[in-house]
């Protein structure tokens, strides 16, 4: 499995914010709940996103950064909102 740019990228931001290992590329992340709304930067999004993914599904009341839609807009991606369990 060949690492680009994004993932090189995310290895180093996850040592820089604390991780002590790089996540496993193939696995979807969980993101933390910021009260009532999800706040999804650009960060968050690419590790909810499996490779070669184009649909991602995020929760109904997620706010996406104008980063984040300018990426999902260039990478050709489909946001799909879904209802959070409760």
């Amino acid at each position: 499995m060949s690492l680009n740019i994004n993932d090189l990228t995310d290895i180093v931001a996850g040592f820089l914010l604390g991780d002590k290992k790089p996540d496993n590329l193939n696995q979807k992340k969980a993101v933390k709940s910021l009260g009532k709304r999800i706040f999804l930067s650009d960060y968050d999004i690419r590790k909810m996103l499996i490779p070669g993914e184009k649909i991602l599904e995020v929760p109904s009341n997620a706010i996406i950064s104008p980063l984040s839609l300018d990426w999902i807009d260039f990478n050709g991606i489909k946001v799909v909102y879904k209802d959070s369990p409760r």
